[in-house]
């Protein structure tokens, strides 16, 4: 909605606000003690991620790490517990690192400036966890600032030929106030729900972030009662955000709910529901909000055709270190996407599986991983069946643009009936230059059916990708380059074709 609104936009959005309240208000209700504004870490950095990852796995920190944004005041909680006795090789250039970033971050009634440029040939389309250029150039400007109650991120770039028409773009700008334990942000966020390296079968940030609202648990620290304390350190996200862009339901909302905990230090489990609902000509009252949160929204089982609120994702996934000081993990990702026939259970699945290992180099740190990810639904047996469901995933009977943004999928970079085989690889040195390298093969559409709606392509075809990229930070700024090949066969047109891409950015920190 415009911040300058008719009086019926007016209504329908003091609506939406009313049904966004009841999502706030049960986030409210359970607030903790406490009453400080803290900055939230994007998704996008390797490193920074790598080095929370190693304290996690070392033992040093237990703290959800597998939904982004994190509090970096959640981070630094847990560091001021450490005993920096234990904390030795891998672990203690982790440490180090980290404890750097946040004394920059957490400096109170400081005004922080951070300005930057990039040029980008064939910018990489087909995302990963890794934040790099989105356009041919850039400039971008963000300025930042933090009380004791209120936190700000204001963030503006200029881009050249941008594929969606926006050459000024307000991603990453928020402001946020604390409530108690809790953080309420208002602004454009990316966000990355899951364990997974390539994507998130769920929600990425491969499409560029929503305007919109975001509630979330500031301190992660476990339930002090006997009866909850079970549950371990645990994290909740909700957000309400709008679909701005060029849609047949124009005006559509975005709703997400997030939750995660680790009843054991190995183990981290999430749980996820997202779903578009309202807009233009459907239903935006609370009752069918309610209606939505309890599942009340298959056709034909629990609600009429016409009366259905929305377009639902949910799943569950899992991350779990392995036992006897084994470097590695394995995680999961299971998401459903639409009901069993006849009944309102979850019955076609999207599957990603992963494999992660992590050791050092002499004073340098690495970690590798390997990931396949399905996002066909493969109906039965909770993804185990032998049924492939073609052009279920991310499309809609009402909301027919799907669930992309400005021309991306909102989950997994590679779209719908995509297959996709990806490992990589990070190398960390002791004073912050990180190295990344990541190697894929996807095909992609496999549905066989023209699909205009496809983010990627209409029709099948394969493509195999490898890019590489260095970040460094110097007295003169921080510098970050990539440069990559891909090679694409198209069945149909029975083509084959080759390019590269590359880019080059620099800010001043």
């Amino acid at each position: 909605m415009p911040f300058f609104a008719s009086p019926e936009e007016a209504w329908a959005g003091a609506v939406r606000a009313c049904s966004l309240s009841f999502v706030l208000s049960i986030g409210i209700c359970v607030t903790g003690t406490g009453l400080r504004a803290e900055p939230l870490a994007a998704p996008g950095d390797i490193r920074l991620r790598q080095d929370l990852q190693t304290l996690n796995d070392s033992g040093l920190t237990n703290i959800p790490l597998t939904t982004w944004p994190i509090s970096l005041g959640d981070v630094h909680s847990a560091l001021e517990e450490i005993d920096d006795r234990h904390a030795t090789g891998a672990s203690q250039r982790a440490l180090e690192r980290t404890r750097s970033r946040l004394s920059r971050e957490l400096d109170n009634d400081t005004i922080d400036i951070v300005f930057g440029a990039a040029g980008a040939a064939n910018p990489r389309v087909i995302r990963s966890f890794e934040n790099t250029p989105r356009e041919d150039g850039e400039g971008f400007l963000k300025l930042g600032w933090m009380g004791r109650r209120f936190v700000m991120n204001l963030a503006g770039s200029y881009v050249a030929d941008p594929i969606d028409g926006d050459e000024f773009r307000p991603d990453d700008t928020y402001v946020g106030m604390s409530l108690g334990n809790w953080m309420l942000t208002a602004g454009w966020q990316d966000r990355w729900y899951g364990p997974g390296r390539n994507g998130s079968l769920i929600l990425s940030s491969n499409a560029r972030p929503t305007p919109g609202l975001m509630l979330q648990r500031n301190s992660t620290a476990a339930f002090a009662t006997k009866w909850l304390s079970w549950i371990g350190p645990w994290s909740l996200t909700t957000f309400m955000s709008q679909l701005d862009d060029d849609r047949v339901v124009e005006d559509a909302l975005l709703f997400g709910i997030r939750g995660t905990f680790k009843p054991i230090p190995s183990l981290e489990i999430g749980i996820t529901r997202t779903a578009q609902w309202c807009g233009e000509d459907r239903p935006c009252d609370f009752s069918t909000f309610v209606d939505l949160l309890v599942g009340n929204d298959n056709r034909g089982v629990n609600v009429d055709p016409d009366s259905e609120p929305g377009n639902q994702l949910g799943g569950v996934d899992v991350r779990w270190r392995l036992p006897y000081d084994v470097p590695a993990a394995v995680y999961f990702q299971w998401i459903g996407e639409d009901g069993a026939p006849g009944h309102r259970l979850l019955g076609s699945w999207l599957r990603q599986v992963g494999f992660e290992h992590w050791g050092s180099v002499g004073d340098s740190d690495y970690s590798a991983w390997l990931e396949v990810s399905d996002t066909a639904c493969n109906d039965g047996a909770y993804g185990f069946g032998d049924i492939k469901e073609e052009e279920c995933a991310y499309v809609h009977s009402i909301y027919t643009s799907g669930y992309r943004y400005k021309y991306r999928a909102l989950a997994h970079s590679a779209d719908a009936d995509s297959l996709t085989y990806a490992t990589g690889a990070s190398l960390v040195q002791s004073d912050g230059q990180t190295w990344n390298a990541t190697l894929r093969y996807m095909e992609i559409n496999r549905a066989g059916l023209p699909d205009p709606g496809h983010s990627l392509s209409p029709t099948p075809i394969e493509i195999a990708d490898i890019f590489l990229t260095y970040d460094r930070e110097t007295r003169y700024g921080r510098f970050y380059m990539g440069l990559g090949f891909q090679a694409e066969k198209d069945a149909v047109l029975d083509t084959d074709s080759e390019d590269w891409s590359g880019f080059v950015q620099w800010s001043s920190r």
